[in-house]
């Protein structure tokens, strides 16, 4: 968790990087690398492995990146993190995007050097510390707990970085012929799941974004959910099937409740939403979430802070077309649902207490033809959801990483965004109380 004396770590860390010079730096990394595991626990596979320090903990002064301005359109105060030039992302919106408590220090993944890596920008100063370097990293392949820790793919190998010290181990590798999914955390950062996904070829590739999700959906991959234990490496495979999963999900506070979809489109896909419960030791059974009706499409779930969950489905009948909001507890019970005025936005997220719902889209009516252009600001009331327009985004929505996937800061104060409106892909920040 983060404590006061972090700020002092990172000066103290930093300030030494810069006297020992780059040539320093790779035996730095291998001084703070965790320690081997004690000697009476089993070795979990590839556990205890330093990262190569490579360009870890090299330090960017950014200031001329970082732009504040006033939307034209909303009025909203907005803040550009990112603008060099490359491909910029902070993690998928069921993850943290910030470090501590506030909306100081956000992560995101960059290409900045040519391959992306992941980054701490400490905001106030301007200041871009490089976190990992990897061979294999990708956009979304992470997850954020809170307290400081950042989990990441590279390739088939799950990592786990302190962002304050740059201990950096390898926790778990997935096992040839499988390519994992994106991974979750739970909010204290212990436990991290994840499914991985047997790789297949695939002939409907076209370069357009989802062109091959029918056929991958048809071909029955045989994929498994994994649970692992971030202190002691301790690998559980939860559930598997020949279906293709993904965007699983831990619960943050409920380490042995995993939630899971059934991937490949709402026009092939008859049951989206599952769960399983590794506390069930006999017999284990996934169980469907939210049974769908015929009609029936659901999508973009994900954990509110109170352990409900949050998602979006659309109802076809009679030639006409409903999207609503819902949340619904793990168990089953207490869904409540809400209608939007028009279509529904690309995704969602709750703030703290669940007060307040953001979105990458902001229709307000059903013939508002400029709401895919906006941020929305969602509040839930007689069934209805009411809408409002944060900031006007812009993005093309033409591959995952121009997609806003916004979420809110700690405080509630911000909601982080991406857009590829000026050319390559950024990201931004827009501050909920300025509307």
């Amino acid at each position: 968790m983060p404590s006061s004396r972090h700020p002092v770590d990172r000066r103290r860390f930093l300030g030494g990087l810069a006297a020992l010079g780059a040539a320093a730096a790779p035996a730095l990394g291998r001084r703070l690398a965790f320690g081997a595991e004690p000697s009476d626990r089993p070795e979990p596979s590839g556990a205890g492995r330093t990262a190569t320090a490579g360009a870890r903990g090299r330090v960017q002064q950014v200031r001329d990146e970082i732009k504040e301005y006033k939307d034209p359109k909303t009025g909203a105060r907005v803040r550009r993190l990112t603008g060099d030039g490359s491909s910029n992302v902070h993690p998928y919106f069921t993850s943290w995007a910030f470090v501590g408590d506030g909306a100081e220090s956000a992560i995101f993944v960059s290409n900045r050097t040519g391959a992306y890596q992941w980054y701490l920008l400490e905001i106030p100063a301007a200041r871009l510390v490089q976190l990992t370097a990897g061979e294999k990293i990708s956009p979304n392949m992470a997850c954020v707990a809170r307290g400081g820790r950042l989990f990441y793919f590279d390739g088939p190998t799950l990592r786990a970085v302190k962002t304050d010290t740059l201990e950096d181990r390898e926790l778990y590798r997935v096992p040839a012929g499988f390519k994992p999914a994106l991974p979750t955390c739970t909010a204290d950062g212990r436990y991290v799941a994840f499914a991985y996904c047997q790789e297949t070829a695939l002939s409907t590739e076209t370069g357009r974004i989802y062109s091959t999700m029918h056929e991958r959906y048809y071909q029955h991959p045989h994929s498994v959910v994994m649970r692992i234990d971030t202190e002691t490496g301790a690998a559980v495979a939860a559930w598997g099937e020949p279906t293709w999963i993904s965007h699983v999900l831990i619960h943050p506070t409920r380490p042995n409740l995993i939630l899971f979809c059934h991937e490949g489109g709402g026009t092939c896909v008859q049951q989206r939403m599952w769960t399983v419960d590794l506390e069930h030791m006999q017999a284990r059974k996934a169980v469907p979430l939210y049974p769908q009706r015929p009609g029936e499409s659901c999508v973009h779930e994900y954990f509110t802070q109170q352990g409900d969950v949050g998602f979006q489905y659309t109802l076809e009948r009679a030639g006409t077309r409903e999207e609503y909001n819902a949340f619904i507890r793990p168990d089953g019970t207490w869904i409540r649902q809400y209608l939007f005025p028009g279509a529904r936005p690309g995704h969602i997220q709750s703030n703290s207490d669940n007060t307040l719902v953001v979105g990458d889209r902001a229709y307000l009516g059903p013939d508002d033809k400029e709401g895919g252009k906006y941020l929305g600001l969602m509040t839930h009331a007689n069934g209805r959801v009411q809408t409002r327009r944060l900031a006007w985004h812009g993005t093309s929505w033409l591959t995952q990483t121009s997609h806003g996937h916004p979420s809110f800061s700690p405080d509630d104060r911000w909601v982080i965004y991406n857009s590829d409106a000026e050319k390559c892909d950024n990201v931004y920040m827009a501050d909920v109380q300025s509307i």
